[in-house]
């Protein structure tokens, strides 16, 4: 008869292979849990990145009120979109040594850009410059992520124009905000969604005493208005709840 063969001491050594995949089965279910559950305190943090993106300084205001606000997946994607957009923008601004030109703020319910006349126009005309739209395609891209409303602003400094095509500032400051918001038509923002005033010289951001103030006074506002992040949320219904798509634009055609 053969001998009998002793059983080594201890665990057999595939059983430490089978462990460590046990582990790491483990330590993915663990992942797909903790990524397919929304938590305020992850919205809570991308909020703080949106802030820092956009800038603050002085101002410790939430852009979201989000005690009253409860959140869903969507609104949590629409503000990484949002987010997203801001930094290819403030990269692109910073590119092109635009600084000084463009500046992007927050305030409580609402980003505004304010980007300087030289950008966007000749002087004393309303044309846009073609150099300008990319920035502008941007803000409109963020107002279709975020299903805003974009409001623009016409300004001018307070030294008088009279030409066939402008007889004041009002008609400038206005044909100019009038200028913006088609570009943001053509790309295919709804009318709806859209609204434009003109307000000549009679809103200053500095006294019109010297050339660089009279500039700085010479400018287009752009304000997105995150109105539908702030409405209450509805339970939709299996069919209603689809995902939205990515934004669709329009391109418009050269002007001959």
């Amino acid at each position: 008869m053969e001998e009998e063969q002793k059983c080594p001491e201890g665990l057999p050594e595939w059983l430490a292979t089978f462990a460590d995949l046990m582990s790491l089965l483990l330590c993915f279910f663990v992942l797909i849990v903790s990524f397919s559950s929304m938590q305020q305190v992850e919205f809570n943090k991308a909020m703080g990145s949106l802030k820092g993106a956009l800038g603050i300084l002085n101002s410790k205001r939430a852009i979201i009120h989000l005690d009253a606000q409860p959140t869903t997946p969507l609104q949590f994607r629409k503000l990484s979109m949002i987010w997203e957009k801001l930094q290819e923008m403030k990269e692109a601004i910073a590119e092109q040594g635009l600084k000084e030109f463009a500046k992007i703020q927050s305030g409580e319910n609402s980003i505004r850009f304010t980007l300087q006349d030289e950008l966007l126009f000749e002087s004393g005309k309303s044309n846009l410059k073609r150099q300008i739209l990319p920035l502008l395609r941007k803000i409109a891209e963020m107002n279709i992520a975020a299903n805003g409303v974009l409001r623009i602003e016409g300004h001018t400094d307070n030294i008088p124009i009279h030409t066939r095509q402008f007889p004041s500032n009002w008609e400038l400051s206005s044909s100019r905000a009038l200028n913006v918001l088609h570009y943001f038509e053509n790309l295919g923002i709804k009318r709806e969604k859209l609204a434009c005033s003109g307000f000549a010289d009679t809103r200053p951001l500095v006294e019109n005493d010297t050339p660089e103030n009279r500039a700085k006074n010479r400018r287009v506002e752009i304000y997105l208005e995150l109105v539908e992040l702030y409405k209450p949320v509805t339970r939709k219904t299996s069919t209603e709840n689809k995902a939205e798509g990515e934004p669709q634009f329009i391109t418009p055609a050269p002007k001959k």
